[in-house]
């Protein structure tokens, strides 16, 4: 501001009003929920209006327990799968429509990521963060799933030497949440003047519960093995550890854990993620071969109690509800790991949402400059509001097709990027996606020998929300008549899982940000690939109206592809609602 110059800045007072859910308080998975923002309002501010609602996990009461909690990197809002923003009035008209919105916020929320960002979100939207209090010590890399102490889903254990209370539903707490909702509207930082469009109407429909659950990374048998608790003896002595051998006379009840991996590092219980009722078992985490229990009755014992014992041992013990003979010899290399998901003939989690509300952030503007435009728009003007939006166009490619030509029927007049993510699109269960024994691998571990990385891949949970490469050799758009780029993006190198291309992290770093996500990390380009072009620089904008657009893909590597997907295509671009006298109308 200058003092020289004359401005026409107003003053303004904002309130935050708050309107609950149309058809109740209370939604299960798979339910839509709708949420009737009223004209009296007049004008509010999108950016910093937001979701509120309550949720709360719920386990399966037919199986042993361990512990789960919603997706880290989204947190709550996993949940939203669809949504849908309409005008209000008589002339209900669709403004903006989201199939599959928790892929795009997936996206977003892996890429424009930081540690502020990453607190943010843990505090609002029921995120998890890295914890140092569970780290491992073993070279993997930090996990947001490995939170105990601090995860908002269930209550930690109570700090004491001795602990025995059996896990169940309440143990899991209420999560509030403060959700953004990441549509183009309640993204702008333009005041939308919600009194002209006779209001507006959101819906929500949630996402099926077999897509939204997750494990601690630190009890699962595929998921960063070695951060799990190490086996150390029976006796708990640190010059002449007790190491039980196949023979009835070394079965055990009674078991300590090594130190690795923080265990007991606090003096209390906390630090260890095996829940009291949870079903366990050993495995060499240097060869990855099993070692179950041959002991007659109980054959998958579950964890009856958990012990400090201090002095000389200073270390976990745990107390086994039934003896555990091993098949082999059990050395300080064999790991405990989650049996309760395993052993199931299917898992059901659910979740209930609660208190479900959007809470707007009214902006009073003054009389006069309503008057004013009460005036204008009288005497034959129009309103034009532009807002970002992204429509989804859903392709599917079986793992058979070596190479494809995905055609987008693209039909927006101010485009700004395109972002194709391929999504795995395998019809597993929740029991499947939990224990990610057969879905997508990601990585490996830092392991060179074939073999040993073949059992100590990290296998991902989050199938149908994110991208998997797969294989992938090369891909090139076709569009405006011609190739983009003229030469093939080659992508060969990423599919290794060892190895990085640079020409593809490029060309998606300019469509994230041409599509109006800030790209500050490329952490996760192997656990969420995309594809990525942008059709403009700067403030251009594309018109693909009448023109044929086409994704080709190519996947000639050796190895075959493995899973079939369901491709993600995000066409991110400018809407603009114009609004004259009574009617609206929308320029996509």
């Amino acid at each position: 501001m200058s003092f020289w110059t004359a401005e026409d800045k107003i003053p303004i007072s904002q309130t935050k009003i708050a309107i609950p859910a149309e058809h109740g308080l209370e939604y299960s998975p798979g339910q839509k929920c709708e949420f009737h923002l009223p004209a009296g309002v007049g004008f509010f501010q999108p950016k910093e209006s937001y979701l509120n609602l309550s949720v709360k996990l719920k386990k399966d009461p037919n199986e042993p327990a361990t512990r789960l909690q919603l997706d880290a990197e989204t947190g709550l809002q996993v949940l939203l799968r669809d949504v849908r923003v309409y005008s209000g009035g008589a002339g209900r008209q669709l403004l903006e429509e989201y199939q599959n919105m928790n892929v795009l916020t997936a996206l977003k929320y892996d890429y424009e990521t930081n540690d502020t960002l990453k607190a943010k979100r843990s505090l609002t939207e029921g995120t998890t963060v890295y914890s140092e209090a569970a780290r491992n010590d073993h070279g993997l890399e930090k996990s947001n799933q490995n939170n105990l102490e601090q995860n908002p889903y269930f209550k930690p254990m109570d700090a004491s030497a001795s602990y025995s209370t059996a896990f169940s539903d309440d143990e899991y707490q209420t999560v509030k949440g403060l959700l953004p909702l990441h549509t183009g509207i309640f993204q702008n930082d333009k005041i939308f003047p919600i009194g002209m469009t006779e209001g507006l109407i959101v819906e929500i429909i949630f996402e099926d519960a077999r897509r939204v659950f997750r494990t601690l990374d630190t009890v699962n048998r595929f998921r960063h093995l070695a951060s799990n608790p190490f086996f150390h003896s029976v006796n708990g002595s640190n010059s002449a550890p007790d190491k039980p051998v196949a023979t009835n006379a070394s079965q055990f009840q009674e078991f300590y854990v090594r130190r690795d991996n923080c265990q007991g590092w606090s003096a209390n219980v906390n630090s260890f993620p095996f829940a009291i009722g949870e079903e366990v078992r050993f495995i060499n985490a240097s060869t990855g071969v099993d070692n179950p229990s041959i002991a007659s009755g109980v054959t998958t014992p579950k964890v009856e109690r958990i012990e400090y014992v201090s002095g000389t041992t200073n270390a976990l013990k745990i107390r086994l509800n039934g003896s555990y003979r091993p098949t082999a010899l059990l050395d300080q290399s064999h790991v405990l790991y989650s049996r309760s998901i395993l052993q199931a003939g299917s898992y059901n989690p659910s979740y209930l949402i609660t208190n479900a509300e959007f809470v707007l952030q009214q902006v009073e503007m003054p009389q006069g400059y309503t008057a004013k435009l009460g005036q204008m728009m009288k005497a034959g003007g129009a309103m034009n509001y532009d807002f970002m939006s992204a429509t989804n166009y859903k392709i599917s490619q079986l793992k058979s097709e070596r190479v494809a030509n995905l055609r987008l029927p693209l039909s927006q007049s101010r485009a700004k990027s395109v972002l194709c993510i391929p999504t795995d699109a395998s019809a597993s269960g929740t029991k499947d996606l939990l224990e990610a024994q057969t879905t997508y691998i990601t990585h490996y571990g830092l392991e060179s020998d074939a073999s040993t990385r073949a059992w100590n891949a990290n296998h991902s949970q989050r199938t149908g929300l994110v991208g998997c490469i797969d294989e992938l050799s090369s891909y090139q758009l076709f569009y405006d008549g011609k190739l983009n780029p003229n030469r093939k993006v080659f992508t060969n190198k990423l599919s290794t899982k060892n190895s990085i291309d640079s020409q593809p992290l490029i060309e998606l770093e300019k469509a994230l940000k041409m599509g109006g996500i800030m790209p500050f990390s490329f952490k996760k380009f192997r656990e969420n690939f995309a594809v990525g072009r942008a059709l403009s620089l700067q403030n251009g904008v594309y018109d693909t109206r009448g023109t044929d657009f086409a994704l080709q893909v190519e996947y000639q590597e050796t190895a075959a592809p493995t899973v079939d997907k369901l491709w993600n295509c995000w066409c991110l671009h400018l809407r603009r609602i114009v609004i004259s006298g009574s009617a609206i109308q929308l320029i996509v």
